[in-house]
């Protein structure tokens, strides 16, 4: 298929459906939610994905069934966080000699793991709606009050 991909029901609900198209009124809805954080995380990535979780969840933009994906962005995140911790100690670049006796100047291997890291940390932001450019696509509606005749009669059974 050709384009841009498909922009997540939830989110072209959230954002005001601008292209008119019509929306799938049989697709699944998995529980909202948040998802447990994955047992083999270390304490770093545990608190980047319930700091996310939660903060996804504040916004009503995950689910239960967001779990997967929610873990490879923040295993990409912390995967950046790292090589840019290695590249400020050793730097970006380093000296190295060729065969022919020639001194020339390398970038570190880490910099591109870093580069690549980010790069998915950017794509997994922009299927959860929360890079500041959809950020600012994004309108939630207040949540309907309810209805006090309706409290009172749930009140009463």
């Amino acid at each position: 298929m050709s384009g841009p991909p498909k922009t997540p029901t939830h989110l072209r609900v959230v954002r005001g459906n601008p292209s008119k198209r019509p929306i799938n009124k049989n697709e699944p809805k998995p529980p909202s939610g948040v998802p447990p954080t994955p047992k083999h995380f270390s304490k770093q990535e545990k608190y980047w994905f319930k700091r996310m979780a939660d903060e996804l969840n504040q916004i009503g933009v995950i689910t239960k069934l967001d779990g997967m994906a929610l873990e490879l962005m923040i295993g990409a995140y912390v995967e950046w966080r790292h090589h840019r911790d290695v590249i400020a100690e050793v730097g970006e670049s380093y000296q190295t000699t060729t065969s022919t006796g020639d001194i020339i100047i390398r970038a570190h291997p880490q910099v591109a793991m870093r580069d690549r890291a980010f790069n998915n940390v950017c794509k997994m932001m922009l299927e959860f709606g929360i890079t500041p450019a959809s950020r600012s696509k994004v309108s939630i509606d207040k949540p309907a009050e309810e209805d006090l005749f309706e409290a009172f009669l749930k009140k009463r059974k």
